[in-house]
Order: structure tokens, then sequence, then C-alpha cells
């Protein structure tokens, strides 16, 4: 194929260049008609989908030009006969540059546009007389929509507002004015014939050994190509100029191998496209993260950017999407998965997901590129699973199955504890160290991808589970529960003469059968199990699986993690999983109770309303130090992070709670006193008494007898006595 198209031209380069493979039969296009054969101009519709492909076509193209880059539109291809090129594919791109170029032309008083004129339409006369009368006028650039001007011309005629090619385009010159109207300067960059800015390839269809014969036929059931079968025949012609090997083997398996692996997987209609397309565009962005390209949303450019002829990559990067495709040929898809991953119980020599469908391919084909709202529902999460699973399929030789369900766990366990680390910036270095886990079975310290605290324990348990071969199960079953989910920083698992104990505890006791708030009361009388986060309020366990989760991993951002793990494996070697837990849970409640020390944990633990606040968050007051050395002057956050949320004093809370005073008080929901209807009078909790303030500030001192900063005798129920007594109630 001659160097003329395998090299990109710009749109007003078609005018000026000679095509032909042989010096003889060269020729320049005169004209670019859009034959009748040709659909209408469709990117300036107003659906919904055209509307995203064209904002997203113009935004690239806006970019481009401003920021002074290069961009590559795919290919275009025609007949050239007697000097005039019709289009057989591409109307759309050339059509939406035939506006740009006129528009910035105008804009910029450029006067060499005679080219302009040699673009035009013969699906309808109206389209044609549009474009001849469009190119020699000037619109006035102040209006909001330039579209108005041009109606409001004579040579517009009313008629041709029924033509859907003019109506798009001025739908089309409206949105480029939008974007364009405050530029300048963009003309020499969108015309330079060394390194035009936006750019194709231009392959005549009989220098591409091709007839139009598909493209007529499509045609000629009055229906255009559908977005795949235009997308699969630009792919063809770009993997042709990469290599004509794979190009005859893409051209084999689309329509046999791989539709025979999809087949299974098709939608309603009865077809794969959407499916092989959403797993194409997976791949595709795996390999973009990997190289470092830009991820755009047009398939089409993205195609050009990761396979095209100005990739270096681009034949390595078609082995991998043709490989990505090959490896489920010989297998049952979904049995596959199913001899991996186990969904919401534990299975020996199996991987737990937490999801009903364990089919990750099938996920993907389904769900892949589709958001709702901001999330992902592909997250990226399944992504690097998936990719895992890849790098197993594409390494089977060199990985035993006891190696891959070691080291898939391994990888699930840094996906599920990377919350913070997993995001599109660092896939580079997740995608590496997914690799190197599945095909090495190596961990990298080093790398910036996962949890580097999720990373050391996942490197000491493999150690761990190499000395004690008979407790590995014993781990993997605790990993698998739902507020471990991988990580086993909280258990003591170097306890090994107790660690199946606890495994069988922990799971009675972590089953929803038993009340979180009885477990927390349960702990509580063993220490203070609280978590210090970001550096001002503290975490107790509520009703909520997340508030365990979290009090369960080990986090850089928290303080006394190593507290809440000795309360509760303290608590997990006390009870003896042959009784009934719940019974044994009350029993310790009710014998620190019995102790009569009335330290905060005491209220906490005997109090119900000091519980009461959805986050399971506190923060102490004038608490400097951050060890609760001020233990009764507390606030109980209903909101997790803040404290413009609602929020009490618990103590007072349990006063306002109280059966026989509670019609006579009334309290707030942001940190207010607590008030006394029928005086006015406000009370106040302080550590070391209780302050009740009248209407004109007297105060009133109820104080707490207490030994070491520790109350010994109850101030719930002093307060309670002091205002029966002091209400006459």
């Amino acid at each position: 194929m001659s160097d003329i198209y395998t090299n990109p031209i710009s749109f007003n380069q078609l005018f000026t260049q000679e095509f032909g493979s042989k010096e003889e039969q060269k020729e320049k296009i005169n004209v670019i008609e859009i034959p009748i054969i040709q659909r209408d101009y469709a990117q300036g519709r107003e659906t919904s989908d055209v509307k995203k492909i064209r904002r997203t076509f113009l935004d690239v193209l806006f970019d481009t030009l401003i920021n002074r880059k290069n961009i590559k539109l795919d290919f275009v291809y025609g007949d050239i006969t007697n000097g005039k090129m019709t289009p057989l594919d591409g109307q759309q791109r050339l059509t939406t540059l035939f506006l740009l170029h006129w528009y910035i032309a105008y804009h910029e008083d450029i006067e060499e546009i005679n080219f302009l004129s040699k673009f035009t339409y013969r699906t309808r006369f109206s389209s044609r007389d549009f474009c001849s009368g469009l190119v020699s006028f000037k619109p006035d650039f102040s209006q909001q929509k330039i579209s108005e001007d041009i109606i409001d011309q004579p040579w517009f005629m009313g008629a041709w507002s029924n033509d859907p090619t003019i109506v798009s385009m001025l739908v089309v010159i409206d949105e480029i004015h939008n974007r364009f109207k405050n530029t300048s300067n963009l003309w020499s960059c969108l015309a330079d014939d060394a390194n035009p800015a936006i750019s194709f390839y231009f392959l005549p269809i009989k220098e591409m050994g091709l007839t139009d014969s598909l493209y007529i036929k499509m045609n000629s059931r009055g229906k255009p190509l559908t977005p795949f079968e235009h997308f699969k025949a630009n792919f063809e012609k770009l993997i042709k100029a990469i290599c004509v090997d794979l190009y005859n083997e893409f051209i084999f398996k689309i329509d046999n191998n791989w539709t025979d692996i999809l087949w299974k997987y098709r939608g309603e209609n009865n077809i794969i496209d959407d499916e092989f397309m959403k797993y194409y565009r997976y791949i595709t962005e795996i390999l973009c993260y990997q190289h470092n390209y830009e991820i755009v949303d047009d398939d089409f450019v993205l195609s050009e950017i990761v396979y095209g002829i100005n990739c270096p990559k681009a034949k390595y990067n078609l082995r991998f999407l043709f490989n990505a495709l090959d490896c489920w040929e010989k297998y049952d898809i979904d049995a596959f998965f199913e001899s991996l991953f186990s969904s919401n119980q534990y299975e020996e020599r199996k991987v737990k997901l937490y999801i009903s469908n364990r089919n990750l391919f099938l996920q993907c084909c389904n769900d892949y590129g589709i958001r709702d709202g901001h999330r992902r529902r592909f997250t990226l999460n399944f992504s690097l699973l998936l990719y895992a699973v890849l790098q197993f399929q594409m390494n089977r030789e060199s990985i035993t199955l006891d190696e891959i369900f070691e080291r898939l766990r391994i990888v699930r366990n840094l996906v599920f504890n990377s919350s913070d680390e997993i995001r599109e910036e660092r896939m580079n270095a997740l995608l590496q160290e997914t690799s190197d886990i599945i095909v090495k079975g190596e961990i990298s310290l080093d790398s910036l991808g996962y949890s580097r605290n999720q990373k050391e324990e996942e490197i000491y348990k493999m150690e761990w589970r190499r000395i004690n071969p008979t407790l590995a199960d014993c781990s993997c079953h605790l990993e698998d529960h739902f507020l471990l989910q991988g990580t086993l920083r909280i258990i003591d698992i170097d306890d090994i003469d107790n660690l199946q104990n606890k495994e069988e505890a922990f799971f009675k006791m972590f089953d929803h059968s038993i009340p979180y708030m009885t477990i927390s009361r349960a702990l509580l009388t063993i220490g203070d199990y609280s978590q210090l986060f970001t550096g001002w309020r503290f975490s107790l366990g509520n009703t909520n699986d997340s508030t365990w989760k979290d009090l369960f991993s080990f986090s850089n951002q928290r303080k006394y993690f190593e507290n809440t793990k000795d309360c509760l494996n303290k608590l997990l070697i006390d009870i003896d999983s042959e009784l009934p837990v719940l019974e044994q849970l009350e029993s310790m409640i009710t014998a620190y109770k019995a102790k009569a020390i009335y330290d905060w944990r005491y209220y906490f633990i005997a109090y119900e309303p000091m519980r009461a606040g959805d986050s399971g968050m506190y923060y102490w007051e004038n608490d400097r130090e951050r060890q609760k050395n001020n233990a009764y002057e507390v606030i109980m956050m209903n909101t997790p992070s803040s404290l413009s949320g609602r929020h009490w004093y618990p103590f007072l809370l349990d006063v306002y709670w109280d059966g026989t005073l509670h019609e006579h008080l009334l309290i707030g929901e942001y940190g207010d006193p607590l008030y006394i209807k029928e005086t006015g009078e406000k009370i106040y909790c302080k550590n070391e008494a209780w302050e009740i303030t009248n209407e004109e500030g007297a105060i009133t001192t109820i104080s707490i007898p207490q030994d070491n900063g520790i109350d010994i005798e109850d101030r719930l129920i002093k307060l309670k006595n002091y205002l029966i007594s002091y209400l006459k109630l």
C-alpha cells in the first residue's frame, strides 16, 4: 500500500494531495460528494445517545486545538472517480470537520477557503444548496445561536427545516459556536500541512483491494450499519494496516470462535454485539492503564490510540486482545468461575466473593462501562479480580491449582482491603502487582499499588501457612467472614493453641443472631476497645456491619487498633463455643455491672440511651491527649464525621428518656443542654458534677463523689432522684 494511505492527512489536504498507486493513475479530489445512497447527517440529532457522542467528539476536537495536541480520527474510505470522491465510510466525521473548518475560517477571517465549496451533499437538493449557501456566508458571531442568523438569511428556504441533514448541521454549528466563540489563532494548527492537529487515514476503496458490496448490501435494505458493524468494519481495516495475519485471524474468529464463546451470553436481541463491545472495552482500557494511553469515550478514537499504526505496541496489544478472548474457548465459563470462587458460603479451596454471580466474565460483558450515577457498575475491584483470572488463564502451563487458589485469595484480600489505593491513577501499578502475584507468586512492598499494610499481612500469612499447614483452612475460613473479608490482623493467629476455638466463637458471635450492642457491651467489660478516627473522634461498634468492619481492619489513619484486638481476642478465648454464646455475653455484662465501678464504660454498658447514636462515634471534650481524661464529658454523634450534624450528650439523653421525668424535660439535637420545662433551667453534665443553671445564670452544683477521677456513685441515679424530689414527682 502506498505511503500516502498509511500517513494521516487533514480535511483540507484531501483537496491538495494526489491519490493512486501508480504514477499514471494518480488524481486529485476536486469534490467530495455525499452520495444519495448515504444516510442523512446524524451527529446533530437530539437523542440522548447522539448527544453524548456529539459532545464527546466536539470536546475532543476542542481540547486538541486549544492545547495544540494532535489527534487521528480513524479511517475514511471511499471511491475516487474522475476527481470526485464518494465517501463510503466516514461521512459523519467529514461533515463535522467541514463545519468546524467553516466556522474557524470565518471566525478568524481566513481568506483561502475555496476548498470548502468542494464539499457537498447529493442526498437531497436542499442539503446540496445549503452547503453552497453556507460556504459563502459569514455569520454574526456575537449572537448566542448562529443557527438563528443562518435561518434568517434570504438564501435559506423555509422548507429546509424539514431536511434532517440541515437540521443536524445547524445543531452542530451551534455547539461548535458554544465551544469556540472565545478562541483565536486556531486555523494555523488546524490547517498545518506539516503537522495538522486533526487528521485521519484516507483509504480509496480500490487501493484497499475491497469492493463496496458490504456497504451497498447494508444500505440496500434501507438501514445504516449498526454501531457494532460500523466499528467492526473500521477495526478490520485498522488491523489490516498493522498485520495481515492478525487481520485474517480476526475476521475468522469474530464470526466463529469468539461468537461461540459469547453466544451463551447473548442478549434478548439474540446478538452478541453489546457483550463483545463491553469485553473489548474492558481489555482495551486494561491496555491503556498498562501503557499510560489516554482513555477516551469514542471507541473509534480509542481503537486508533491502542491498536492503530501510530501505536508502537499495536501488534502486542492486538495479540493481548486476541489472547484475552481465546483463553475462554475450551471452557464451560460458568463452571470455571464456580470452581474458583464461592458466593456467600465458605467452600474449601475456593475464594469467597460475597456476591451471588461469581462469573466475572459475564458480569464484564453485561456491565462494563455502565455507570449508576458516579458509580461504576463493573467496579475497578472487579476489573482487577477478572484480570487476575485472565493472568491465570494465559499462564496455566506454569501455575498449579494449589498455587492459583492461594494467589487468587491473596489478590482478593488485597482488593477488598485497598479501598484508598484502588483508583484509576494507580491502575498501572495495581495491574502489575496483580500479574506478579498470579504468575510469580511475588508481592512487592516497593510498588505504589495495593495497600502496603495489607501486602505486609499477606506476606506474613504466606509464611505462617507454610509453618502451620494444618491451620491453613482455619485461617481461610476466618478470612472469608463477611466482617473480615481477607484481613486477619484483628485475630491473633500466632496464638495457635486457641485459634480454632477463636474461629468457632467468632463465627457464632458475629452471625447476626446476637445483637451487636450486646457484643459491644461485653467487649467493654474487658476493656476500652474503641479506636480513634482522624485524630479526634472515637468509634465503638454499633448496629451496622460497616462500623465493625472498620474496627476489625487495620489503618494508619486510626489509633488504638491493638486495644480492639486485645479485647476481642480475650473475649473469644473466654467464650465456650459449646455453650449458648448469648447467655455467656449477658452473664459477663451482669457481672461487670455488679462490681459497681462507675467508670464511663459502666454507663455505656448499663444504660441503653448512651449507645443510641447511629454512627457509633463519640467525641470526648477537653481531651487534648485523646485519653478520655474527662471521661464523663462526652458527645454522642449521630452522623459519623462532623459535629455540625445531629449529636447529644448521652448522659443527658438518658435522663431525658427516663419514664418518670420525660414529660418534664426537653432536649435539642445539636449538643444542647437538658431543659426543665417548668422552670427553664438548663442541666449540664460536667466531669465531677451536674450543673443546673437558671435563667439569671445562677448555678446549682450537684457534686459526684469520685476516686481517682472515677465515680463512686451512679451519677444518673443521683440526678434522677434529685429531679424527682425537686419537681415533686
